[in-house]
């Protein structure tokens, strides 16, 4: 699923850095299935772009995705902002 939902983003968004991070098994009640991403995704599209505003970007480019993930984490930069700081915080420990 997560190479398909790579592909979607690309598909849709000009990325020139794109990680799909699958943080499903750091959560309780881990089955094998991917249910928690952390997406990592740099483009300028999202420049003059709200946070909220490049999340929606995202939501709609992954399409019929977005409804079979339970949590999805995404992390918006512009390549100026990538360039000044490719870091991005952690996730919240699993209350498992």
């Amino acid at each position: 699923m997560i190479e398909a939902i790579e592909e979607k983003l690309k598909e849709n968004i000009k990325c020139i850095h794109l990680d799909i991070i699958d943080e499903s098994p750091n959560h309780g009640g881990y089955n094998g299935a991917v249910s928690h991403l952390k997406i990592i995704i740099v483009s300028d599209e999202f420049t003059n772009q709200s946070l909220i505003n490049r999340h929606k970007l995202v939501y709609k480019a992954m399409g019929d995705f977005v409804a079979k993930i339970h949590a999805i984490s995404i992390v918006s930069k512009t390549s100026n902002q990538w360039e000044d700081s490719s870091e991005y915080p952690n996730s919240p420990e699993c209350a498992k």
